[in-house]
């Protein structure tokens, strides 16, 4: 008979550290397809992977609900893509206003994410997913484990503090 996932947790955050590798074995391609959705590089897609399993051991411990591992995973998982992003969009970013100082009217839709970027983390990571990774109200609200209201109202606030932002630096997306 297979052990439940709570079963592991406990386990794990109990002392029996070396579990951890089983807790490994059964999601690691759940973390790498929501990684890969993303990503297309493989060092970076493994680095991210890792920095995902990582993160989830050090933290293990603070997971309220045992019995929601997968949940879990996908979010931190989509945390440090989100990470990922934005530090790749600053990066972008410099070295564009370093080599051309002027946006061409063909670039907005990066300018958009860089702005995106600046956006507080829940409101940054709620416009990843829908429309970077193009979720629906439904499966963000699942992934996030928030109400599909919640989904919408953050969505909206997401777009009105954007869209003012990229006003006020003359940039329309």
């Amino acid at each position: 008979m297979s052990e439940t996932t709570r079963e592991l947790v406990l386990a794990v955050v109990g002392g029996d550290v070396h579990r951890f590798a089983e807790i490994v074995q059964r999601y690691d391609v759940l973390v790498r397809r929501t990684i890969a959705r993303a990503v297309s590089d493989g060092d970076t897609r493994e680095e991210l992977v890792q920095q995902t399993f990582y993160q989830a051991f050090k933290n293990l411990g603070g997971l309220r609900h045992p019995d929601q591992l997968e949940a879990w995973l996908i979010r931190i998982a989509e945390r440090r893509l989100a990470q990922h992003i934005r530090a790749a969009s600053r990066r972008s970013a410099h070295e564009k206003n370093a080599a051309r100082p002027v946006e061409e009217p063909s670039e907005r839709p990066t300018w958009v994410w860089e702005e995106a970027a600046r956006l507080p983390p829940s409101l940054a990571d709620i416009l990843f997913l829908r429309y970077r990774m193009g979720l629906d109200y439904g499966e963000i609200s699942e992934r996030l484990s928030v109400p599909l209201s919640t989904v919408r109202g953050r969505l909206y606030e997401a777009r009105k503090r954007l869209r003012t932002e990229l006003e006020k630096r003359g940039l329309h997306p």
